[in-house]
């Protein structure tokens, strides 16, 4: 089934219910649904095709939601990057997986994208400086013909999009994840969650991000729930929103919970409307929730997935354990995995790995680590852990050479490899320490041989040219080599 098929079904049935709020802006279900169908006719008539790969670069908007959609319906592949990648970072992925156009602001292509990409570029603001072959949204509209579009057949393997993550390989990795990926991971979600049609839902965590994707705009809308996006993370703004559009559910990753809590005052927001949370993207210690719930009244959920697998635990409303990541949800399996690759009995620590249909096709153009990631009809996590008797996965640390810094994935050897590239350093050495609001912050201690003194300002100005800002180490020790 097509990812839009669903939600046209869904449409059909909410019609005039309000769907996205975004600051003045309202959509309702029938207005989100037209411009999808809009919008899909317009990719078609400039030479969008079916399998044609697309990227997206954009903040929260409710554009990345149409043009997510848009192309699920007539069978292209969307690209979700990260808009704070730097242009080198970018680079390297645009050359991996060769996109046919990207979908992006006016200053995002001109302060990074332009340079390094010369197909078509589409901006969802208006642009009067394009180097490549260039609509904007405004224009774009214009384009779309009257009457129906085509039949596009689609089933569980046809390719909706390829999602990049981190390893530990020094490199970003293509996961490749289909319309099946999607619907499986999305119901599953649906009954752990409970999530209802009467619920306002916060978007807060960027959209790109798998988490967000899935937990918050594809389970609400197939819920038929009303989203409020938040473009940016100023905690008065997100308390402000809340008391404003009576949010009562909220999905997020720890250290936005964790820098609400630190800045919450009681006096002067009413956030009472807010019962119920799902936290993820990263582990969040048992006690942070207890404060949260006594300090906010919200009550966090925690669950657990990966780019690879998309969300595929989480805890249940009827019994919540907030040190464990929760339970599969309906089709998906989750078993722990010794060294020699057999299945454990609960209570034994291994490696998490994953079964079931919401594992990803594979990576792109990647067969070797498809080989040693995907072994025996199992995705292997590279995560530690263990369950219970009662089927509760529990956290039990990295195995691969990541960290996670705000709920991203750190790939630690590339931020090794971008230390040692910088002109005349001999060693780098990389301390991981923990932290209440970050999860973890990366410190590092670097030999350079110079004539010059070498500052932490310059390594780290040297650094934000080339890896996004939380990438970069927190504190960079120089030494003389």
């Amino acid at each position: 089934m097509n990812l839009g098929t669903s939600l046209h079904w869904v449409s059909t049935k909410m019609r005039d219910k309000l769907c996205l709020i975004e600051g003045d802006v309202e959509v309702s279900y029938l207005q989100l649904w037209e411009n999808i169908e809009i919008l899909a006719k317009a990719f078609l008539k400039i030479g969008v095709k079916e399998n044609d790969r697309i990227a997206l670069i954009l903040p929260n908007c409710r554009e990345f939601i149409y043009s997510f959609y848009a192309l699920a319906r007539i069978n292209a592949v969307s690209v979700p990057l990260n808009q704070s990648l730097t242009q080198f970072e970018l680079k390297d992925i645009l050359n991996d997986c060769k996109p046919q156009a990207i979908i992006t602001t006016s200053t995002l292509y001109r302060t990074k994208i332009s340079p390094i990409f010369n197909n078509i570029i589409i901006t969802i603001d208006d642009c009067d400086d394009f180097k490549a072959k260039g609509y904007d949204f405004r224009g774009l509209f214009k384009l779309a013909k009257p009457g129906k579009l085509p039949d596009f057949k689609t089933n569980n393997s046809q390719v909706a999009t390829i999602n990049y993550t981190y390893r530990g390989l020094g490199k970003p990795l293509g996961a490749i994840l289909t319309h099946g990926n999607y619907h499986y991971g999305a119901i599953a979600y649906v009954r752990l969650t409970e999530l209802m049609t009467r619920n306002r839902v916060l978007l807060i965590t960027p959209m790109f991000h798998i988490f967000t994707l899935i937990s918050c705009v594809i389970v609400s809308l197939l819920r038929g729930s009303t989203i409020v996006i938040m473009k940016s993370f100023i905690p008065s703004h997100v308390f402000r929103a809340i008391e404003e559009h009576k949010i009562d559910f909220m999905i997020a990753v720890p250290t936005v919970y964790v820098s609400l809590l630190k800045n919450y005052d009681r006096k002067r927001y009413d956030i009472s409307s807010l019962k119920y949370g799902i936290t993820g993207g990263s582990y969040m210690q048992p006690d942070m929730h207890m404060k949260i719930k006594k300090e906010m009244g919200i009550e966090l959920f925690q669950g657990y997935g990966l780019t690879e697998t998309v969300p595929v635990t989480c805890n249940p409303r009827s019994l919540n354990k907030p040190e464990s990541l929760g339970v599969p949800g309906r089709n998906m399996k989750v078993e722990i995995a010794n060294e020699k690759d057999e299945i454990v009995p609960h209570g034994t620590r291994g490696e998490i790995v994953v079964g079931g249909p919401s594992v990803m096709k594979g990576y792109y153009n990647k067969n070797g680590e498809n080989k040693k990631f995907i072994r025996n009809g199992w995705f292997y996590t590279g995560d530690y852990g263990y369950k219970d008797k009662d089927g509760y996965v529990y956290f039990g640390g990295l195995k691969k050479d990541i960290v996670k810094i705000g709920g991203n994935n750190v790939d630690l050897k590339e931020v090794k490899e971008i230390l040692g590239s910088f002109p005349g350093a001999r060693s780098v050495r990389l301390d991981i320490v923990e932290d209440e609001l970050w999860g973890h912050r990366m410190h590092a201690e670097m030999a350079v041989f110079s004539k010059n003194e070498i500052t932490e300002k310059e390594i780290k100005v040297f650094c934000s040219e080339r890896i996004a800002p939380h990438k970069i180490p927190k504190n960079i020790l120089v030494k003389k080599a």
